[in-house]
């Protein structure tokens, strides 16, 4: 009986002298939270996985744009940019066009402020083309005639290249990123690999200065989408102001090229009733809209009114569907310097063989065969996909519903 009663006071000093951990309460209690962190752990992974995945589907946009405001084709476009849940955007690069660079910037800033997304990069770009200059246009117009129509920067009556002016409620505080376009454009999409679709509804100065600098980023960008050009052929601004850079451009070897003529967002025109319902929807723009738009009285000789040229492409890359009707083409731009310099080239591959008028150049008439074979695009141009119809209800859906998010 003794010697049990110490046996057992042995086995109690025994267990007390134990460290905690290997006491069975505590192990147990161990094992109960490590059970509920796995419990939280596989909840959890799943909503990382959902948020990673919505960051992920997100598509990548360089907006490279003559973003001149305060309203209008350029600056709403931004804006439809600034504000999509369905983009991530990467920065803006600004290039002279319809204004020049200076004042250019300094609205794309304001845009960036009025969305409340300072977190948007703008970087000043090109203040002039690569060859082009009011000059040369000057002595165009005295051999050739004087072109009656739209200059944009180089307007007779432009004012300097350095003059700005505030936007409505004064001048942004934020500033640009230092640096060139050109060199943030190569590196970004080298930062994101066949990621990056770029969005080009100005001249496309930056875009050939940025594949002079680093030729190998067209095969890793994912698409270039242009607004600019004719798809009957002729002149049209973005490309007329630089011709050089627009040549460039085209002739790269991108994966995608799509393209969105004058004559695409000639059917869309921007109007009253469809400013009223973005004001109706009160978003977080509805009172720039109000403002710019509806209470704004332009100067003489001037409309709030204009197609929407560069809205319509910011459509399409997120809903193709608003573009109804497509052509393959290969464009290129006159860089011949004479009266048609800047003027778009269309090569369109014909449907079939024509009909000729008797005689005939041999007594058998046409070889359909010889005839298809010689049917053969440029060698140095690449395909496009050209906009050529508009889904103008869907357009305008898709335009209210982006600037009253």
């Amino acid at each position: 009986m003794g010697h049990t009663i110490k046996a057992i006071m042995r086995a109690d000093r025994a267990r007390r002298s134990q460290p905690l951990s290997f006491r069975a309460p505590a192990f147990g209690h161990a094992r109960n939270l490590q059970s509920r962190g796995a419990l939280l752990l596989t909840l959890f992974i799943p909503l990382l996985s959902v948020f990673v995945a919505a960051q992920t589907s997100k598509l990548k946009v360089i907006a490279d744009q003559d973003s001149a405001g305060p309203q209008g084709t350029n600056f709403a476009s931004l804006l439809m940019l600034l504000r999509s849940p369905k983009i991530d955007l990467l920065g803006i690069t600004t290039v002279s066009g319809d204004q020049w660079v200076e004042p250019a910037t300094v609205f794309a800033l304001w845009a960036t402020e009025i969305t409340k997304r300072t977190d948007v990069s703008v970087i000043k770009g090109a203040e002039m083309p690569l060859l082009n200059s009011p000059r040369q246009q000057e002595l165009r117009e005295q051999l050739y005639g004087s072109y009656i129509g739209w200059h944009g920067s180089f307007n007779p009556d432009a004012p300097k290249p350095s003059f700005t002016w505030p936007p409505p409620g004064g001048y942004p505080k934020v500033k640009p990123r230092p640096g060139r376009a050109a060199d943030f454009i190569a590196d970004t999409i080298r930062a994101h690999p066949h990621e990056v679709v770029l969005y080009c509804a100005g001249p496309l100065t930056n875009i050939a200065l940025a594949i002079s600098i680093d030729p190998a980023i067209v095969p890793l960008t994912k698409a270039i989408y242009i607004m600019g050009g004719s798809s009957r052929g002729g002149p049209e601004l973005n490309w007329w102001w630089d011709p050089e850079a627009a040549a460039m451009v085209l002739r790269a070897p991108w994966p995608q090229i799509v393209v969105s003529p004058y004559e695409a967002g000639e059917q869309v025109v921007s109007n009253e009733a469809l400013m009223r319902r973005i004001v109706e929807k009160h978003g977080a723009l509805s009172e720039y809209v109000n403002d710019v738009y509806l209470k704004t009285k332009p100067p003489a000789g001037t409309t709030l009114w204009s197609m929407m040229w560069d809205e319509l492409t910011v459509a399409s890359i997120f809903d193709p569907a608003v573009i109804a009707k497509s052509e393959t083409m290969y464009l290129d731009v006159d860089i011949t310097h004479g009266p048609k310099y800047g003027h778009t080239v269309v090569w369109k591959k014909p449907a079939d063989v024509p009909q000729f008028m008797m005689p005939y150049s041999g007594p058998d008439g046409p070889d359909r065969e010889k005839w298809l074979s010689h049917f053969t695009p440029p060698s140095h141009l690449h395909s496009a996909s050209v906009q050529i119809e508009v889904d103008v209800k869907r357009f305008e859906d898709d335009f209210v519903e982006m600037m009253s998010q």
